[in-house]
């Protein structure tokens, strides 16, 4: 192996991929030869790295703005002027496919990158996370919880707010509102979101933000619009995810998640392997039931489910049909409440404060 193939090798390691020859194929798109060689020596300035590597500082510095543009790095705080190499695989995928640093490449050079991580994540990201999935289950961990639909809530007494989506945004002090990763990159592939028609709803708070803002893909928002992205992510039956801690204040992954089952990375890769929805979700305290005496049979809701929780059955001696759904399979979502016309559908409060953990 030449001194290039184990530099990209080094980097796809630092990110669990090592192993994984499609993530490497993206690194190599990402990066010339001489770019992952300054990645590599990461974390530290540009003077830092010119004198390690042997490099002008006039060149570093203009790789460096290329590769941060590009998503590749992120800046370093704690290095006057420094860099790192981006933390994550998948925040990586997510902010390279960003509109931003998009016009660094050709329409077919864009579609080769999309490409790429398509592939990627359709096989050795689905593996590797289908693993460390159910080793958190097995440990009893849960890393995100489903957060019901606030509409479906609302005459609930006892809302807690790190279950109630307001205020979880109402808790942040910094707020900016970017493109769906998932949904674009789906859209991209031929695969168009079966739930929402637009992409520019995903909510980033903290350093998130902070990072969306200072690349130019994300723009700040108020809370009060953001509640509005909100109301309209619930509209089209959108499933909010948030940390599975009773907190509201941000904390990895600083964002609140607005999901569909055929976008959304984790869901879709979870998928992909047959990963159980209990291994990547806590459900919320909330639970679907049905009045079956309100109940008009139109279906609404077992579209709306995207936890296949919910099936039409025909009432003895008639040719009606009613929503049932399985307790087992509702993680309290909401979504198929605010479809039901009648008010045949309604939430329930089944779990107690303690079912969500306390956090660090």
């Amino acid at each position: 192996m030449s001194h290039m193939e184990d530099t990209y090798t080094l980097l796809a390691e630092k990110h669990g991929f090592g192993e994984s020859e499609r993530y490497i194929r993206v690194l190599k798109f990402l990066m010339t030869p001489q770019q992952a060689d300054i990645v590599a020596r990461l974390p530290g300035s540009p003077y830092e790295v010119a004198k390690e590597i042997g490099l002008g500082r006039t060149i570093v510095n203009q790789e460096l703005a290329e590769l941060y543009k590009k998503g590749v790095v992120i800046l370093d705080d704690r290095i006057e002027g420094g860099y790192r190499f981006s933390k994550y695989a998948d925040r990586m995928w997510e902010v390279t496919e960003s509109l931003f640093g998009m016009e660094l490449y050709t329409a077919e050079d864009r579609k080769r990158l999309v490409q790429l991580w398509d592939d990627w994540k359709e096989t050795d990201y689905a593996d590797k996370n289908a693993e460390r999935w159910l080793e958190l289950k097995a440990a009893g961990v849960q890393a995100l919880r489903i957060v019901p639909a606030y509409k479906s809530i609302l005459d609930s007494p006892a809302i807690l707010p790190h279950e109630d989506p307001r205020e979880i945004v109402r808790a942040q002090p910094l707020i900016t509102v970017v493109s769906c990763s998932c949904r674009k990159h789906m859209g991209i592939m031929g695969k168009a979101c079966k739930k929402s028609e637009t992409d520019v709803n995903c909510l980033q708070f903290a350093k998130s933000a902070e990072y969306s803002l200072s690349r130019g893909h994300g723009r700040q928002i108020s809370a009060d619009e953001a509640i509005a992205i909100l109301d309209k992510n619930e509209e089209d039956g959108l499933v909010h995810q948030w940390i599975n801690y009773a907190k509201i204040e941000a904390a990895h992954p600083y964002a609140l998640c607005s999901c569909c089952r055929c976008c959304c990375v984790i869901w879709h890769a979870a998928d992909i392997r047959q990963v159980p929805n209990d291994a990547i979700y806590a459900k919320s305290r909330y639970e679907a039931r049905v009045d079956a005496e309100l109940c008009e049979g139109c279906k609404d809701c077992v579209e709306r489910c995207q936890f296949d929780a919910i099936k039409m059955r025909r009432v003895k001696g008639t040719k009606r049909l009613n929503a049932v759904v399985d307790p087992d399979k509702c993680w309290g979502c909401g979504v198929c409440v605010l479809a039901c016309g009648s008010g045949a559908l309604r939430m329930h409060l089944v779990r107690p404060p303690e079912h969500i953990p306390p956090g660090h």
